[in-house]
């Protein structure tokens, strides 16, 4: 496969998206179909097996569902939710669904159905087994070889899979800066905000409204990027509809240029390896695409090949850089905000091509002083509140040997020093750890006394009971571990004032403990 696909990702010079449809989430969490889907609501209104059946009749007395399946399944949506509205308000088994979404209903009209869609997805958690090699190529490969994802699903695989920005309606996608990079767009919604799931006739009446927006939006990606559409039939009528969109806005020779960028991913157990071929969709309007279609019967083989084509920079990365330059490109008075160092001579096309790029913005003052000025008290802040964004490296070589020699006693540097190689930590910074390396270095003789006699499991909230004058005390007398180490952390988070940071010897105690544990 790597032979047929380079040469197409070579010439894109750009990172694939991913177009993922139902079959995706049914491949690996077992996600129900549309029409599963609404036959579980079915039987969740009518408590048998015969209420889906007379939907269903009813519906096909409107629609074929074989040459008009949006119609025929949002038109069933319809029958079925009209049901559920009947005994949603006022039965006790929707009683746990209504108080918890409530102010949905109350505020924005949402309709009971999507609600008890978006409960029933969440049960779907576990991967199937056998497919753990895919799940593992694909999680490898997202950091630099993915750009994005475009997405109908509800379900949140995608998001679990992908640390990406997450546009979770079309009014998201339509009304926020996206930069096409590091972001998932979910454009039927999503079962975390179920008044975004598209899924009944008045929905998919909107959505052919803003059929023409939505594809708008989606142009740049489609022209710059290769697209591989994974889990979803040979027809699909969003994906032609999309496709039919995007080709009305393009010349003919665009869309013959964007031909070499369009995947089609079929599953197909008796295929040993991988078969490709073309398909091609016509349109209305005379013109039609042909996309390379790919059977295969094991993903990872697609994945890896995938993973083979790697951006220079993380993909989160660059999706930062290109957020903060538009943003600078938007301020009238960029000068505070960025500094370049540039060459003293003109650079050949060569060097050019061999430089690598350091930048950071909103840190100006950093930037000119260096990071020998980071105090003592912004260490302790930082390691709390976990926003300095310090680059590592250059935190523990040029900030902790200063601020060590600054300090009296220990620093909360485990969080740093946890982070780079240890052949790269210097002495002065190594032998603190080495001195103090255990929780009784941090507390007094008489505290570590009572440590031994405090109880093994006190927990945080027992030890805020007591007098408000032994508080501080019991804090430090918990016996903490990874497992229970953010209750502290939560504790002091809340405490704590995040833009005015002060803390006393007792504070800092916990703040050197905290670090110890969750960092060690």
């Amino acid at each position: 496969m790597d032979k047929f696909l380079s040469p197409f990702l070579s010439k894109a010079d750009s990172m694939p998206f991913l177009f993922l449809g139902s079959g995706f989430s049914r491949r690996y969490l077992n996600i129900p179909t549309w029409l599963s889907l609404l036959e579980y609501i079915a039987y969740l209104t009518y408590q048998n097996k015969t209420g889906f059946q007379k939907a269903k009749r009813q519906a096909a007395k409107e629609f074929n569902i074989e040459t008009e399946y949006n119609s025929y399944m949002t038109y069933l949506c319809d029958i079925i939710s009209d049901d559920l509205d009947e005994v949603w308000y006022d039965e006790d088994r929707f009683e746990v669904n209504r108080e918890k979404y409530w102010n949905l209903i109350e505020e924005k009209g949402t309709p009971p159905i999507k609600i008890e869609i978006a409960t029933y997805l969440e049960s779907f958690k576990n991967f199937l087994p056998g497919l753990d090699h895919e799940i593992d190529a694909l999680k490898k490969i997202t950091p630099s070889s993915i750009a994005g994802i475009i997405t109908t699903n509800y379900d949140t695989l995608q998001e679990n899979l992908f640390d990406y920005e997450v546009y979770s309606s079309q009014e998201e996608l339509l009304f926020h800066t996206k930069y096409d990079l590091g972001e998932i767009y979910k454009i039927h919604g999503s079962m975390s905000d179920p008044n975004s799931i598209l899924i009944n006739t008045k929905d998919y009446d909107l959505i052919e409204k803003k059929h023409k927006y939505i594809a708008a939006k989606l142009l740049t990606i489609f022209v710059e990027h290769p697209i591989f559409f994974i889990g979803y039939s040979i027809g699909d009528e969003d994906i032609r509809q999309i496709l039919n969109d995007i080709q009305a806005c393009l010349s003919q020779e665009q869309l013959k240029e964007i031909e070499d960028r369009l995947f089609y991913i079929v599953w197909d157990p008796e295929v040993e390896t991988y078969v490709d071929s073309t398909y091609t969709i016509s349109f209305d309007n005379g013109r039609s695409i042909t996309i390379k279609k790919i059977a295969i019967n094991d993903y990872s083989l697609l994945y890896k090949t995938l993973g083979q084509n790697k951006a220079k920079y993380p993909i989160k990365m660059l999706r930062y850089v290109k957020e903060d330059m538009y943003n600078i490109v938007l301020t009238n008075d960029p000068k505070n905000r960025m500094m370049l160092s540039l060459p003293d001579r003109e650079l050949s096309s060569e060097e050019l091509s061999e430089i690598e790029f350091y930048y950071g913005f909103g840190m100006m003052e950093r930037a000119k002083n260096g990071y020998r000025l980071i105090t003592p008290n912004e260490i302790f802040r930082d390691t709390v509140f976990n926003d300095g964004n310090y680059e590592s490296t250059l935190f523990v070589q040029e900030t902790l040997p200063y601020a060590l020699l600054k300090a009296s006693g220990y620093l909360p540097i485990r969080k740093y020093t946890s982070q780079i190689e240890e052949s790269l930590i210097p002495p002065i910074v190594k032998n603190n750890i080495d001195r103090f390396n255990d929780i009784s270095k941090f507390l007094s003789h008489k505290y570590n006394l009572e440590k031994k006699k405090s109880p093994k499991d006190m927990t945080v909230k027992d030890a805020l009971r007591g007098p408000r004058n032994d508080r501080m005390k019991n804090l430090s007398l918990v016996h903490y571990r990874k497992e229970n180490i953010e209750e502290l952390g939560d504790y002091l988070r809340n405490t704590l004032d995040k833009d005015n940071f002060n803390t006393n010897g007792e504070l800092r105690r916990l703040i050197r403990i905290y670090d110890f544990i969750k960092y060690k």
